[in-house]
């Protein structure tokens, strides 16, 4: 590994695996496919051809990757391909074989084995084969072509950029990346392996992340990146037999990050990049093949953003002096909220803003603000909770708090009814502790306590206090 590629491993547990690649091996020619001529942008396909010998050689539908698969428990397989370009064929590559790539042992994905799929651009024909090390035929083994088509919004998106200029001091936030949505991925396809693939699996917590490259080439295009990602995906589930791409994350040449697997960027999805170790981890994939070129420094720039999360920002720090012990590991990495950052810990979750500073909700009051949301008429923490009379348990926010007791749970308060609620003394007021949330009447909103009620006329922008009749 690089001296540039280790620097992302002082962020977390970090395991960089598939960076083996075979030195190719001259195969005799096959009698050549007749040249055609270049054919004009194509719209998507799929093919799979069988490898019935040990070679095959056949003209097709255009192709712009390329890629070798097998039955499970197929041994020492070596998979060889050249393809027709311009009428010319090119030089015989041996594809990457590599067996860790993929779903853990007892998932229900993944029914074929296979190389690494192999970007060639635009191709008209292909010679291909497969063989054991003992140069064998292996049974049912077959080519895949994908042509992922071109889409308008393949060209270059605006906003996302690769790494700024000052970007050079790790850790940093979660970058911005292009989205599903925005590299053209079809939804429908996760469904092709059965209905069961479509809705996304989730890990407990995220402890170390894997750095993959995708063993492909390194000549590619920024508009060419979005198509490569869909034929991956198009590759991993048809091909594969994989329920979506096996990638939490991609990152191309120019510093680019692509959403990977559907599920949520910020959430612990369970992936299928490093078989048996999916669980409590996520993959990135750096695109290209870097066993004997350096990834960019604009590549290891947006890989850092991409694990490094919340380390040392306010977040981080407030965690690591309270104790990981305390908040557990972070499974929703930092992300922004309307006002602020937030990130999402096993039993905290911990917010940061400049108005407010840093502070984390735990317990009922983390699962009641869950319920409302960092972005609603609460605001973010000021505080952490505290107790207060009578067993009462109460949490500031920016603009209102939250109040807890055995016998009325935990109620928010927030807005003008908040502040006039605060002057009235608040939970050691004649009213006492809110009983209801705050609910909506004819005009405004409403709260009842415990030996009253405050309403919000909307009209006349006050709150009006009125006690219960005391007999």
């Amino acid at each position: 590994m690089s001296k540039a590629m280790s620097k992302t491993s002082r962020l977390v547990t970090l395991a960089v695996t598939g960076l083996a690649f075979a030195a190719p091996q001259v195969l005799p020619d096959l009698q050549s496919v007749p040249p055609t001529t270049p054919p004009a942008p194509a719209e998507a396909s799929y093919q799979e051809l069988a490898i019935d010998g040990p070679t095959i050689a056949a003209e097709t539908k255009p192709f712009a990757m390329v890629g070798v698969t097998w039955p499970k428990g197929a041994q020492a397989v070596q998979a060889r391909v050249r393809v027709q370009r311009a009428g010319q064929w090119g030089e015989w590559q041996r594809l990457t074989v590599e067996d860790e790539h993929g779903p853990d042992p007892a998932s229900p994905e993944g029914v074929r084995a296979g190389t690494e799929p192999l970007w060639v651009g635009d191709a008209t024909a292909v010679q291909a084969s497969a063989v054991t090390g003992s140069g064998t035929t292996v049974a049912d083994a077959k080519v895949v072509l994908i042509q992922p088509g071109v889409l308008a919004t393949d060209a270059d998106e605006p906003g996302v950029q690769s790494v700024e200029p000052e970007a050079t001091r790790a850790p940093y936030p979660m970058p911005a990346m292009v989205s599903r949505k925005a590299w053209g991925a079809d939804e429908r396809l996760r469904s092709h392996n059965g209905k069961a693939c479509a809705r996304p699996k989730y890990t407990t917590t995220v402890q170390a992340a894997f750095v993959h490259h995708t063993a492909d080439r390194n000549d590619y295009t920024r508009t060419q990146v979005p198509a490569m990602v869909r034929a991956m995906y198009a590759y991993h589930v048809k091909s594969r037999g994989w329920c979506d791409l096996g990638y939490n994350f991609l990152v191309d040449r120019f510093g680019r990050v692509f959403e990977g697997r559907y599920g949520g960027a910020q959430l612990p999805v369970l992936g299928a990049h490093t078989g048996s170790f999916n669980a409590n981890s996520f993959g990135v994939a750096l695109i290209g093949n870097y066993e004997k070129t350096a990834p960019s420094q604009a590549m290891l720039e947006k890989t850092a953003r991409v694990i490094g999360g919340s380390v040392s920002t306010p977040i981080y720090r407030f965690a690591k002096r309270i104790g990981f012990r305390q908040t557990g590991q972070p499974f929703w990495g930092e992300h922004r909220t309307r006002t602020g950052w937030a990130t999402y810990f096993a039993t905290r979750d911990v917010f940061n803003s400049v108005a407010t500073g840093t502070h984390s909700t735990v317990g009922v009051f983390r699962a009641r603000y869950r319920q409302l949301g960092p972005d609603t008429v609460l605001g973010l923490p000021t505080t952490e909770f505290r107790n207060s009379v009578n067993g009462t348990k109460v949490q500031y926010f920016r603009n209102g708090a939250l109040y807890w007791s055995k016998s009325i749970g935990t109620r928010p308060v927030g807005g003008l009814i908040y502040a006039r609620y605060a002057g009235l003394g608040a939970e050691r007021s004649r009213l006492g502790l809110p009983i209801t949330d705050m609910y909506k009447v004819k005009g405004g909103l409403r709260q009842k306590y415990q030996h009253g009620w405050l309403t919000y006329n909307q009209h006349r922008g006050k709150v009006y206090v009125q006690y219960r009749s005391v007999r």
